[in-house]
């Protein structure tokens, strides 16, 4: 994940300015970008999780709602 700090620093480096990042600030930036892909790939994954879980209830509820109503029409013939 490209940073805005980082291109900046990309071109304070191509003008040699004094304000350019230290090879260690630059990956404790990126390091820290790491983390909130991380934290926001994590809240992702437990949305889709819950989501899973809910459709797969409808899904059941729906699957048993199907096979009750089959049984009552196969009897009722």
């Amino acid at each position: 994940m490209q940073s805005n700090i980082i291109n900046l620093n990309t071109e304070l480096t191509l003008r040699q300015d004094h304000r350019a990042l230290t090879p260690k600030q630059e990956m404790t930036i990126e390091l820290r970008n790491y983390y909130i892909k991380k934290a926001r790939l994590k809240r992702a994954l437990r949305y889709h999780k819950v989501a899973h879980d809910q459709r797969m209830t409808e899904y059941i509820d729906v699957t048993e709602c199907i096979e009750l109503h089959e049984e009552k029409l196969l009897g009722n013939t």
